[in-house]
């Protein structure tokens, strides 16, 4: 089955239990790997970074988050199952892990902020083995806090790392971490722990299937203006044309 594509960045057609069953049979078996949820913004970065776009190509597993990109390869006829995000993947395997007796480690976010999400999991998924390790990242802080992060998930040797981090950060992390362990998954999760939480909420799901959970978002962080109107407005408009031209090509 040929692999959907959007504007070259590839893309996995799987389901949400189909990418849990996945990595859970790889854990049971003794492999690790490395999960992508690719939103608007994380297409920009895949196309303007050559270092990102190489480390990504390398990911096991890609599933969609934003619903851009759902709605994109849907208009180009390569469609997706369903769209899969960062928050309902850590809900879905924290689930999976408790049952089977996996351990989870949740790494990022400013302090108290894994150790809450964590705690909630824990209320939800009886038995759930989750430990946590805060890393905010900052320019002056960055290096040192980073090494810190990769200590702690190497002694930890956890089965599955969600990592909170900025995409950047995040890939280049798990980039480093895979030969060290081998065995582990490491899930880039971006500001899920957020939602976790409850310090931000998901809109209704009749604004996700107008793709406008953008201006959700907006409402709650309005500081985010510029990553929505400079940066991705481009990058929409360049996945839309791309979306034609295929649905066209495939016509």
């Amino acid at each position: 089955m040929e692999m959907p594509t959007l504007i070259d960045m590839p893309i996995d057609a799987v389901t949400m239990d189909g990418a849990v069953h996945r990595i859970s049979d790889s854990i049971a078996n003794g492999r690790g790997g490395t999960v992508l949820t690719p939103n608007i913004e994380i297409l920009r970065q895949y196309r303007s970074t050559p270092e990102l776009r190489s480390v990504f190509e390398r990911t096991d597993l890609r599933v969609v988050d934003g619903m851009p990109l759902v709605v994109a390869l849907r208009l180009q006829r390569t469609p997706v199952p369903e769209q899969i995000t960062g928050t309902d993947l850590l809900w879905a395997l924290s689930g999976a892990a408790a049952q089977v007796g996996f351990s989870v480690l949740l790494a990022g976010g400013r302090d108290g902020d894994a150790e809450r999400a964590a705690e909630r999991l824990r209320a939800e998924f009886s038995g759930l083995r989750a430990r946590t390790h805060a890393c905010f990242v900052r320019p002056d802080t960055e290096a040192e806090e980073l090494a810190r992060l990769r200590a702690t998930i190497i002694a930890a040797e956890p089965d599955v790392v969600f990592i909170g981090l900025p995409f950047r950060v995040q890939v280049t992390l798990m980039d480093e971490l895979r030969a060290a362990l081998p065995r582990t998954w490491f899930v880039g999760v971006g500001s899920t722990f957020e939602l976790v939480n409850g310090d931000r909420s998901r809109p209704p799901k009749w604004l996700q299937r107008l793709c406008l959970e953008w201006a959700w978002r907006l409402t709650q962080q309005p500081e985010m203006w510029r990553r929505y109107f400079v940066d991705g407005m481009p990058t929409a408009a360049l996945l839309l044309a791309s979306a034609l031209r295929q649905r066209w090509r495939r016509a």
